[in-house]
């Protein structure tokens, strides 16, 4: 069946500890990359994939992201702001838009992550955008014994490069497992979620640290018998996941005029 998904979730209300002492004074999403801040190139990367209407949520500490944005008129796009607490973890900023999404699918995109597809392609998210599924997810095909540190783990994965093209794999009870891979599956920052998700979080208990984590609520609502897809990202995809120095240097490098 097919659809349009309009709306996109914008998480940014992370407080960029390992970013400080620059993220007391600045969101680590509105750092420079490229001539921009990290954050307008996500508002790109949506608009391209069809987005027009977007609901960041931001911590009561990053008043720069609305007074840069403003109402999104600049874009061409409807911008909303919603204010959640520090530490709430990244299932809450999906519940705080619950009434915003209108009971309809939509985007929810990491605001500390930068996505760019080759020169000249369809970008990845237009890709995932396009997908059926009511809940799809961008990933990162890595090694299993070279994952960087914080990555969200799904399954098992084929070597890159080993057939025409990465195809996207649907995950359901019995396989989202990655014990003994060679290649896993790690999300990459962008999903499609339909409204399915906030009975999912609801159901889903904190952590111990009170935080509430997305990929808890996806694996439960997998255990019932429904499937989530994962995209890959092709080899020539760039994914910066700039919630660090080191990566956000290689952004910075790699968007270099």
């Amino acid at each position: 069946m097919s659809r349009t998904i309009t709306r996109a979730v914008v998480a940014a209300g992370g407080a960029g500890t390992k970013m400080a002492p620059i993220t007391r004074i600045m969101p680590k999403e509105m750092l420079p990359a490229g001539g921009r801040p990290i954050l307008e190139h996500l508002v790109h990367e949506l608009r391209a994939a069809g987005i027009t209407d977007v609901l960041f949520v931001i911590s009561a500490s990053k008043p720069q992201i609305p007074a840069y944005f403003g109402s999104g008129a600049a874009y061409g796009m409807d911008f909303s702001y919603r204010v959640q607490d520090d530490g709430a973890g990244p299932g809450a900023p999906v519940l705080a838009a619950e009434t915003w999404t209108q009971g309809q699918p939509f985007v929810l995109a990491f605001g500390d992550n930068l996505i760019r597809g080759a020169v000249g392609s369809e970008t990845p998210l237009k890709r995932l955008v396009a997908s059926t599924s009511d809940c799809s997810v961008l990933t990162r095909v890595f090694p299993a014994g070279s994952i960087p540190a914080h990555e969200t783990l799904l399954g098992a994965a084929d070597a890159p490069g080993s057939g025409p093209g990465p195809a996207a794999v649907a995950f359901g009870r019995d396989l989202l497992d990655h014990a003994g891979a060679q290649w896993v599956h790690a999300c990459a920052a962008r999903w499609v979620l339909g409204p399915f998700v906030f009975d999912a979080l609801r159901a889903c208990p904190p952590r111990p640290t009170g935080e509430l984590y997305l990929i808890d609520a996806v694996r439960r609502w997998i255990s019932t018998g429904n499937h989530l897809t994962a995209l890959p990202l092709r080899p020539d995809d760039l994914r910066f996941n700039c919630d660090n120095w080191e990566t956000y240097h290689d952004a910075v490098a790699a968007l270099r005029p």
